[in-house]
């Protein structure tokens, strides 16, 4: 199987980490008893944002669009690949934060399993904004069968 825009899916994927992070963050808030108020929370948002889509978008052209070239080459281009090699790489940014982050003052939580979930997630949406199926096709594709 192949994708047929891996461009939109390199280009939507990195989105999620941000959002995905950023509910990590207001779970791991609620679990602590922090409560947020809502203007609160969305200036979080704002700020992960701005800091984290640059990185995930580096992170997704540095590691995963030569991976994506490569799964391609050698067919090996399927979801679960993609996911696992999202993950992979999410884990390295978490390792890479682990050892830039030594002695800072104000240090960024990635632990390597979060890295891991995030990376898989960039992978996963990746795959699914790559498919390039609207809802529109895939209803005329069921009606046919």
């Amino acid at each position: 199987m192949s994708m047929r825009h891996p461009i939109r899916g390199l280009l939507i994927g990195p989105t999620v980490a941000p959002i995905a992070y950023w509910i990590g963050v207001m779970v791991y808030g609620w679990v602590s008893d922090f409560r947020f108020d809502w203007f609160q929370a969305l200036r979080e948002l704002a700020i992960i944002a701005a800091f984290g889509l640059p990185i995930a978008y580096a992170a997704t052209f540095v590691w995963g669009a030569p991976i994506l070239y490569a799964l391609h080459r050698i067919g090996w281009l399927r979801a679960a690949t993609l996911i696992v090699t999202g993950a992979l790489g999410g884990t390295i940014v978490a390792v890479f934060f682990a050892f830039d982050q030594q002695g800072a003052l104000i240090r960024v939580h990635m632990p390597l399993p979060g890295g891991a979930v995030l990376g898989a997630l960039v992978g996963g949406t990746c795959w699914w904004a790559g498919q390039g199926i609207t809802g529109s096709e895939s209803l005329k594709s069921e009606n046919a069968n």
